[in-house]
C-alpha cells in the first residue's frame, strides 16, 4: 500500500512539517521521511511528491466545529440551510465561511466544521502552485484520538483538544485551565471527566485545581507522527462543495502517431464492452452491447466476436512500448474485477495508462469499509494497489483505486 504524506501547518503559519507515515519492522508506526519548511519553500517539498495520498493538517484555530440538529438529512438541502443555521454563533459573515459536512451521530447530531473562505483558498493555491493538492484537509485538533470515556489533550505551545469525535479546539497553556473548567460546567458532568494527557517528558499542564477532572497522563514524544498516527477516515474532510479535489492521475502517453491513435480507440470499443457486462447501468446496458458489439462487427465483420477482441487487446500492447508490452490491457480488467466486491461497489469511469502499466478505475459504495476489503483483496491478488481520493457524500463513498502488476 502506498504510504501516505502528511503536511502540519504549524501555528505560526510561516512553517510546516511533514513526514511519510509507514510501518517500522515492529509494527510501529513511523515516518520514512520526514522536514521541516517555510511556506515559502514549498517548491522543494512539491518537487518531492509522488502518489501518496497527501492529508494536510491545519492550525486548530482555523476550524470551527459544531454538532447541531438538522432539518432534513438530505445533503444539498443542508448545504444551503446550514449556514444561516449557524449565522448566530459565527461572528463573520456566513457568505465568507466554508460549511463543511459530517456525519449524524447516535444523538441525531449533523457534525459540521467552519473555516473560513479565503484562507482555505489561498491556502490551498499556495500548495498547487508548489504542485501539492492535497487529498485531504482537516484540522490538526481532529486528528486527536477520541474516546467514549475520556477526552484528549495534546501538549504543545497551543494546547490541543478533543472532547468528542467533532468536539475539538485549541488554546495557549495558560488559558486551558479555565476553558476545561467552563466546558466541565456546561456539560453538567454528574461524575469525574476522564482525560488522557499527552506530553513529551518534562512537558507539564496544571490541570489539578480543576475540579471533576482525572488526568491520565501518557507520554508522547513525537507530537507530529502521534496525530499522523492517530488520523481517522471518520473526521471531516474540508475539501467539500467548491472545494472538492479535482485531482486526477496524470496521463503521460508519449508521443503518438495516427496509428496508435486509431489502436486507441479500437481499445475503447473493447473496455466499453467489458464495462457494460461489469457495471450494472440499467437501460443503458443493453444499448452499449449493441452498439459495441455493432461496432466490432464493422471492423472485423469475418471473425467472431471473442477473437475480435483478442485483435483489439493485441493492437494495443503493440502500441505500448516496454510497459505496455509486458501488461495485457484486458487481463489486468478482468483479475481486478475478479478481486473487486462488484455486487456493492459501482464502477463510473476507467483509463489505462500504458507508460506505465496502470488502470485506474473511479468507484463508488455504501461505506469505507466496502473499499478497503476490495483494496485488500486487489493486494491479495498479486496486484498493486493504491486508492486515493476517498471521501464521504451524502452517505455515498467514492475513491480512485489504481492497480498494476507487482514488479
Amino acid at each position: 500500500m502506498k504510504e501516505k504524506l502528511f503536511i502540519r501547518i504549524n501555528s505560526d503559519e510561516k512553517s510546516l512539517e511533514w513526514g511519510c507515515l509507514s510501518q517500522s519492522e515492529n509494527g510501529q508506526a513511523t515516518f520514512s521521511e520526514r522536514g521541516r519548511l517555510l511556506m515559502e519553500d514549498l517548491e522543494v517539498l512539491g518537487e518531492a511528491v509522488s502518489e501518496q495520498q497527501i492529508i494536510l493538517m491545519l492550525p486548530a484555530h482555523r476550524v470551527k466545529c459544531f454538532n447541531e440538529s438538522a432539518p432534513t438529512k438530505n445533503r444539498k438541502h443542508l448545504e444551503k440551510a446550514i449556514p444561516y443555521q449557524l449565522e448566530e454563533q459565527i461572528l463573520d459573515n456566513v457568505d465568507s465561511q466554508h460549511f463543511a459536512l459530517g456525519s449524524f451521530d447516535s444523538k441525531e447530531r449533523l457534525a459540521i466544521n467552519v473555516i473560513d473562505k479565503s484562507y482555505l483558498g489561498d491556502t490551498l493555491a499556495l500548495f498547487k502552485d508548489a504542485g501539492i493538492e492535497p487529498d485531504v484537509v482537516v484540522s490538526e485538533a481532529a486528528c486527536l484520538p477520541h474516546f467514549d470515556d475520556a477526552w484528549s489533550v495534546l501538549i504543545e505551545d497551543q494546547v490541543l483538544v478533543r472532547q468528542e469525535n467533532n468536539l475539538f479546539w485549541s488554546a495557549d497553556k495558560s488559558l486551558v485551565e479555565e476553558l476545561l473548567k467552563l466546558e466541565l460546567q456546561s456539560n453538567e458532568l454528574a461524575v469525574t471527566q476522564a482525560v488522557r494527557v499527552y506530553a513529551a517528558e518534562g512537558e507539564q499542564l496544571n490541570l489539578a485545581d480543576v475540579p471533576g477532572l482525572a488526568t491520565q497522563p501518557q507520554q508522547v514524544n513525537d507530537s507530529f507522527l502521534f496525530l499522523a498516527d492517530s488520523f481517522g477516515n471518520d473526521t471531516i474532510n474540508l475539501l467539500q462543495q467548491g472545494f472538492s479535489s479535482q485531482k486526477k492521475t496524470k496521463k503521460n502517453y508519449g508521443v503518438w502517431k495516427l496509428p496508435a491513435i486509431a489502436a486507441v480507440t479500437l481499445v475503447v470499443l473493447g473496455l466499453t464492452y467489458l464495462i457494460s457486462n461489469i457495471v450494472h447501468l440499467n437501460k443503458q446496458q443493453a444499448l452499449l452491447e449493441e452498439r459495441t458489439l455493432a461496432e466490432t462487427k464493422k471492423l472485423y465483420p469475418t471473425l467472431p466476436l471473442t477473437t475480435a477482441r483478442v485483435q483489439i487487446n493485441n493492437s494495443y500492447r503493440n502500441i505500448g512500448g516496454e510497459t505496455g508490452s509486458g501488461v495485457s490491457f484486458a487481463g489486468l480488467v478482468d483479475k481486478s474485477i475478479k478481486a473487486m466486491d462488484t455486487k456493492n461497489i459501482e464502477f463510473t469511469q476507467m483509463e489505462y495508462i500504458a507508460s506505465r502499466g496502470q488502470l485506474s478505475i473511479d468507484v463508488s459504495a455504501e461505506s469505507y469499509d466496502v473499499l478497503t476489503r476490495s483494496q485488500r483483496s486487489l493486494e491479495s491478488s498479486g496486484l498493486e494497489v493504491s486508492m486515493r481520493n476517498a471521501s464521504e457524500n451524502g452517505g455515498v463513498w467514492t475513491a480512485r483505486i489504481t492497480v498494476g502488476l507487482n514488479k
